[in-house]
């Protein structure tokens, strides 16, 4: 199970909250990995992966949003 936040707003530990809150979700994927025949490295490296590409997506998504804000303020 996924807890939710501690606090809504950002705060300093926010992102190990995060890890902790996920941890148990993410040891349940290695094993459910493993019962379909991944070893658990083949499967931690396999989501490491996957959220090394979805974050290089978003930040390619904000830089699109910025680029295209800052044009659009350009010609008025």
């Amino acid at each position: 199970m996924i807890t939710k936040p501690k606090k809504l707003a950002p705060c300093a530990d926010r992102d190990l909250d995060c890890q902790a809150a996920l941890e148990s979700t993410f040891n349940q994927v290695l094993h459910l990995a493993e019962q379909y025949g991944w070893d658990r490295s083949e499967a931690a490296q396999a989501i490491q992966e996957l959220a090394y590409s979805r974050l290089a997506a978003e930040e390619e998504n904000r830089l699109t949003t910025l680029t295209v804000a800052q044009l659009s303020y350009s010609k008025h």
